[in-house]
């Protein structure tokens, strides 16, 4: 669909001239942009879309212009069968042609403002786009990042004892000497997790979730998962040697900077 309205004063992007001849231009798309043309009555002017795209017109053409004698036509327009090329050229009777237009596609909306060029040299004869292409989409929304990754990696420790009521259990937990990680069933209740003090008693601990991991900030003998009255104890096999992480990373991978 073509539609050209009352003049309308604004700001508007001028396409880029080619190197071999400035009339045929070229402008960057964007849907916030008012595109320029300048045009010379008795010139064609053409505006090439991407291909694929096309307007919506029935008869491939239409006049705009003032009611009553055909020379009082102010501008001309028309397209190609496919809807892909436009061509626009002010009447030879055109008394106030400048205008702009809109132009509706099955893909975009152009904003158009139509001028007179004071010559030849200065007149668009056709005005294409560059249409900046989106950001590709991967199969999931996490493209580029590594769904499996381990907050707990490195060198491991993988030996715990559970015992207690199963329903909360976990199915994985080890711990790297940093940080603790427990992997439950992904339709499973999350219970709360505390610490086992030296003394009996129990200290929540911080924690945060990374992806299906829950990992706990710190490594313990005992932990004690507690949900309503269900309670399940998470006891580590091996002496806690509490190794320092010198890289302060939880994958061991590191990346020297040189400046």
């Amino acid at each position: 669909m073509m539609a050209v309205l009352l003049p309308n004063a604004s700001a508007e992007i001028a396409g880029k001239g080619s190197a071999h001849d400035g009339r045929i231009q070229t402008a960057i798309y964007s849907p916030d942009n008012v595109f320029r043309i300048y045009a010379m009555k008795d010139r064609v002017t053409m505006i090439r879309l991407e291909d694929g795209e096309t307007i919506d017109s029935d008869d491939g053409a239409m006049n705009v212009g003032k009611p009553g004698d055909p020379k009082n036509r102010e501008w001309i327009l028309g397209a190609n069968k496919r809807g892909s090329v436009i061509m626009i050229k002010p009447s030879r009777y055109a008394e106030e042609p400048e205008t702009n237009m809109i132009i509706n596609t099955n893909r975009r909306t152009y904003l158009i403002e139509l001028k007179l060029a004071k010559s030849l040299a200065s007149m668009t004869y056709m005005l294409r786009f560059d249409y900046p292409k989106p950001a590709p989409v991967g199969e999931t929304p996490f493209k580029g990042r590594d769904l499996n990754v381990n907050p707990c990696d490195g060198k491991i420790n993988t030996q715990y004892q559970r015992r207690g009521d199963i329903a909360i259990s976990p199915y994985q937990v080890w711990d790297n000497g940093t940080f603790t990680c427990f992997r439950f069933p992904t339709n499973a209740p999350r219970p709360v997790i505390y610490e086992v003090l030296p003394d009996g008693t129990e200290s929540m601990v911080n924690m945060r979730t990374v992806n299906d991991i829950t990992v706990v900030h710190g490594v313990s003998q005992e932990f004690r998962l507690r949900l309503n009255k269900l309670v399940m104890a998470v006891r580590s096999k091996v002496p806690n040697t509490g190794w320092y992480n010198y890289n302060g990373t939880t994958t061991g991978e590191i990346r020297e900077v040189k400046k």
